[in-house]
């Protein structure tokens, strides 16, 4: 008799943990924290991105955008025909070339790529703003590689 008491505390403790555990995650996500999403973890090199267009009509050996997973948030509509939830996904985005040698940095919000009529190429990655001082940076492509410039 005792021990089946013992046997359904056990299971009863397992039950009350889970339901506190889930809802622990719920509330966490609600609040607009961020988490990750298992399915979107890692790296990805994309050929032929509309943010390197620019750059890549005038080069032989075209670069590739890097695109690596950083986090996911829930975040809350309000309206007047009622609210709902979208997730929005973030990364990190550099450049590569097409050896998949790192060329700019993983550590930008987005990236942009312009030309002039002389040619020059510049590559312009806006970084994400964390303390507030943070300002757009330049790249000119020049022999396959990518200079920061003032």
């Amino acid at each position: 008799m005792r021990s089946d008491i013992k046997k359904i505390l056990k299971v009863a403790s397992v039950i009350v943990l889970t339901i506190m555990l889930c809802a622990f995650v719920y509330f966490y996500k609600l609040f607009g924290n961020p988490y990750f999403r298992i399915s979107l973890i890692g790296t990805a090199y994309v050929e032929n991105a509309s943010q390197l267009e620019n750059v890549n009509d005038y080069l032989d050996d075209k670069l590739l955008l890097v695109k690596k997973y950083r986090y996911s948030e829930d975040v809350m509509l309000i309206g007047w025909g009622g609210g709902g939830t979208r997730t929005d996904d973030y990364y990190w985005y550099g450049v590569a070339d097409k050896d998949k040698n790192i060329l700019i940095d993983l550590k930008y919000e987005s990236i942009y790529s312009l030309s002039d009529l002389k040619n020059e190429l510049t590559i312009v990655g806006r970084p994400y703003i964390e303390k507030g001082n943070e300002a757009h940076e330049y790249y000119k492509i020049e022999n396959g590689e990518a200079k920061l410039t003032d």
